[in-house]
């Protein structure tokens, strides 16, 4: 029986012959992560899934993140997570620790990731671009054309809107009503998180304040809920809670702020504190 060479390892193996080299999974590869490391992974596994279908899977020493091509990859290393953002194009910017021609058509970028506070754009919008555009540059088709004013264009791009009006910010109301509330609980510690006001248990998230985030139209609250209770909230009071990007895939809910009193909002806080040491506390076990 004629025989093939194994692309990864160079063994030579009988055609038919099973061979599983290169076979790990999601939990051998983030197993040694330390805490820092390993929120910064959920959080680029959450907003990767939100993008759309896709396939997560681990092969070799990374975590593969594909349409019908890759579209990037992350490597988990002891002091960082090295991420790989396939392009059409060459980027800058100090996110950006090396860059290298993967194909004809697309540019691999290296990105150091130490902590959830760096999953965010523009690291996130680079992520979403190579999702976007991984079934045009897997085609060969060049992902920037010229416009009639030689202005580049990617595709996906959208055409500027006009000018509406000023969006929805909270001016120090809500964000004092939830430090008021938060501030009750022993050992609570605020620090600022992707810009916003954000609770600690000390150690883990347990709250996190929007304030019109990435121009979303919500004053909110977002905090975790047990299984199956985002839905129930959801589907009872859709304008009183939301399913909110990057933690919603974890069962986080958004809170309207404006649209719940102080005994419901306590409540959902107080809750939200008691599921988050509560995990803490079976993952010490």
């Amino acid at each position: 029986m004629s025989k093939r060479q194994c692309h990864h390892c160079k063994q030579w193996i009988e055609r038919g012959e099973p061979h599983d080299c290169w076979t790990t999974t999601e939990d051998a590869l983030t197993r040694g992560l330390s805490e820092d490391l390993r929120e910064a992974w959920e959080r680029l596994r959450e907003t990767a899934a939100e993008f759309g279908p896709q396939r997560i899977y681990a092969s070799g020493h990374a975590i593969m993140f594909s349409r019908k091509s890759c579209y990037c990859f992350v490597r988990p290393k002891k002091q960082y997570l090295q991420l790989c953002v396939f392009l059409g194009r060459a980027l800058k910017g100090p996110q950006v620790s090396g860059t290298r021609q993967a194909s004809k058509t697309k540019v691999a970028h290296l990105i150091r990731i130490k902590h959830r506070d760096e999953v965010e754009a523009p690291v996130t919008s680079w992520m979403r671009e190579a999702y976007d555009t991984s079934h045009a540059l897997s085609k060969g088709t060049p992902e920037v054309t010229k416009t009639k004013n030689s202005k580049t264009k990617a595709p996906g791009d959208r055409p500027p809107t006009k000018a509406g009006p000023a969006p929805k910010l909270d001016h120090g109301t809500q964000i004092n009503r939830v430090r008021r509330i938060c501030a009750s609980i022993p050992g609570t510690i605020e620090k600022i998180s992707h810009g916003e006001p954000t609770f600690f248990t000390p150690k883990r998230v347990f709250a996190m304040f929007s304030n019109n985030h990435h121009g979303d139209g919500h004053v909110a609250l977002l905090v975790p809920a047990g299984p199956g209770v985002q839905a129930a909230l959801i589907e009872e009071a859709p304008d009183v809670y939301y399913r909110p990007p990057y933690v919603g895939v974890s069962g986080w809910v958004g809170v309207e702020l404006k649209k719940v009193d102080d005994e419901q909002l306590g409540a959902l806080i107080r809750e939200a504190y008691r599921i988050i040491t509560s995990n803490s506390s079976k993952s010490k076990r």
